[in-house]
């Protein structure tokens, strides 16, 4: 055999066993939207609006993807760009799944849904309503966690708000939490703040002080920073850092949060003054305290923030920025000292229809989704190599 036949079969062999390939993309249909991920032991799972009446799953895991299965579908679906299905590994083969449907006839009456899986996702629990107010109005931005062997969830509630202009209400959102069995079956709703920003993504992980959720808090005065509350004990709640920003509406821009270990990053949208930003901050102590802010926006930040920690000592953070015709997704490593580098940036429409885009991981790649509005457009993805 030449030399150069053993050395194409040894490029074949070693493409093969993964070291110079690059996975597949997920099978997603033409006018798809919104992906989320959840991370799982060996790699992840995506869910998606397939089309408008249908949310369909996919994981990751040994180098590709599962078929990819119907898990929700309703004529009914409240989907925004913004207040995405939610997907949850609680362990083992169980997943939670959350998404919206609408629950009167005006604009904002929708409700939240809630279903369990005990085997990954082929079959799913009778879906419930965590919420037992039987208000017509919003109800969303929900976030899942581990409380106490239970699954958690926080969700933004609307029954407070009374009828107001635009759909909307002239009282004030809140904040509550319950938990929900395999069965179904709902624990008892938990009041955590009376006053929050009414549409901003939320956040929530676990750490040894218990679960610890995040979002945008709303004063009086409407200075609007990200704040923390702590399911657990006897902490009280408050900001990560007190940015000064004074906004009369809602900027849809919540908070990225993960946990590694007792390591908890944060990353987030603000603009005080009219000068908008992205700051990262650090917790050593299971989230208790946080670090002063680091900043590592390129100055024409639009937000819609994610991350994960690539190692003990660095996170991977994504945003969107303006670009020079559209917009660009900005992928940046940040270490706990706050050196930063920039692993790559992605051309991606800077309006609403890209939604938000997601990061997962993998032993070797990063995998970005996203949303392409144009129309042959749909879900789009990249892999990206781990050591770039």
């Amino acid at each position: 055999m030449s030399k150069t036949i053993t050395a194409l079969l040894m490029a074949g062999l070693f493409f093969s066993c993964g070291k110079f390939s690059t996975p597949n993309s997920p099978d997603t249909a033409q006018g798809s939207a919104y992906p989320n991920i959840c991370q799982t032991n060996d790699g992840f799972v995506m869910i998606w609006y397939e089309d408008d009446q249908t949310i369909a799953m996919s994981e990751f895991s040994n180098g590709t993807w599962t078929e990819k299965k119907t898990v929700a579908t309703s004529d009914r679906f409240f989907k925004n760009w913004a207040d995405l299905p939610q997907i949850y590994h609680v362990g083992g083969n169980t997943l939670a799944l959350s998404w919206l449907e609408m629950s009167g006839p005006g604009t904002y009456d929708y409700d939240v849904h809630v279903s369990i899986s005990t085997d990954r996702g082929a079959t799913w629990s009778e879906p419930v309503v965590p919420h037992r107010d039987g208000v017509k109005g919003e109800h969303g931005f929900v976030s899942f966690f581990d409380n106490d062997g239970k699954t958690g969830l926080i969700w933004l509630d609307g029954r407070a708000m009374m009828s107001g202009g635009h759909g909307h209400g002239e009282g004030s959102m809140r904040l509550y939490s319950t938990t929900i069995e395999p069965t179904g079956e709902l624990g008892p709703e938990v009041f955590l703040d009376d006053m929050v920003c009414e549409c901003c993504p939320t956040a929530a992980v676990n750490t040894s002080v218990g679960p610890i959720v995040a979002f945008r808090d709303r004063y009086a005065d409407e200075t609007r920073n990200i704040q923390l509350s702590y399911i657990h004990g006897d902490r009280s709640s408050k900001p990560v850092h007190d940015d000064g920003w004074v906004v009369p509406g809602c900027p849809v821009n919540g908070p990225a949060m993960k946990a590694n270990g007792e390591k908890v990053a944060m990353a987030w949208y603000t603009a005080p003054n009219n000068s908008p930003k992205v700051n990262v901050a650090f917790s050593e102590d299971g989230g208790v305290t946080f670090d002063s802010p680091i900043r590592i926006d390129e100055h024409k930040a639009i937000g819609r923030t994610d991350l994960l920690w690539l190692d003990e000592q660095t996170i991977l953070v994504s945003w969107l920025e303006e670009g020079d015709e559209s917009g660009k997704l900005v992928l940046k490593k940040v270490d706990t000292s706050g050196r930063t580098a920039l692993v790559e940036d992605l051309e991606i429409s800077s309006g609403r229809g890209s939604g938000y885009p997601k990061l997962a991981l993998t032993k070797d790649h990063i995998f970005v989704a996203w949303t392409d509005p144009e129309e042959e457009g749909g879900i789009r993805s990249k892999w990206i190599r781990k050591g770039s």
